[in-house]
């Protein structure tokens, strides 16, 4: 199970190229599916280009000509913004002293070589029903339904803890609704001894104002 079996119509190659960046990432080696991810997106990028490839050209190279070229319609801009994106996050994560291991990076680099695969496969003649296809996070942490691993258990206990927390709201808004708060009228105990409070104040009230007028002088 792959988000990228549909580049096997394609190209097998830059298929094998990201699903290697899905395997990574599910392993939790994250550091290690970026700069996969800026593998695909290179060899999109000279793929793209055809006859306008000159050999041992860099990728920077690649992309300011592909960039060039690409200016006609929002679907070429997206491509050049996702290619950029890739390649910078790749270069960070090749080339970073430290090793991060941030997943949500990772996550973010697999989602922008979908879209970037997407466009790729429609503009080099794809069935453009592609353009519907949508990104699943659960295809990228199970992978096969076999597979086992750390990722796999956060998963499943994660979407089980959401259920749960979801069922126990609903349980205590319902609860809530059925509450009906006690009132004076419906405890006549209550009532009664709440008359019985208000008189006695009331009466030392009038006995003090007597007190304080006519004998305390």
């Amino acid at each position: 199970m792959s988000n990228f079996d549909f580049l096997k119509d394609v190209d097998e190659d830059l298929c094998r190229l990201i699903k290697d960046a899905e395997k990574l990432y599910r392993d939790e080696y994250f550091e290690q599916s970026i700069v996969q991810t800026r593998r695909f997106a290179e060899n999109v990028c000279r793929s793209l280009l055809g006859e306008r490839l000159i050999p041992d050209s860099t990728f920077d190279e690649c992309l300011a000509t592909l960039n060039d070229l690409f200016t006609k319609n929002i679907r070429q801009r997206e491509l050049i913004s996702d290619l950029y994106f890739l390649k910078a996050q790749g270069n960070a994560s090749a080339h970073g002293k430290k090793v991060k291991q941030d997943g949500n990076i990772a996550l973010d680099c697999i989602k922008r070589a979908f879209e970037l695969g997407i466009n790729y496969a429609v503009m080099t003649g794809g069935d453009k029903k592609l353009e519907k296809l949508e990104f699943s996070e659960e295809v990228l942490v199970m992978g096969e339904k076999k597979k086992k691993g750390k990722l796999k258990e956060k998963y499943i206990a994660k979407k089980k803890q959401a259920k749960k927390n979801n069922q126990l709201y609903k349980k205590k808004k319902d609860q809530a609704k059925e509450y009906v708060y006690p009132s004076l009228v419906e405890n006549p105990k209550s009532a009664t001894k709440m008359n019985f409070v208000g008189g006695l104040i009331l009466l030392l009230a009038i006995a003090f104002y007597i007190y304080i007028t006519f004998f305390a002088k």
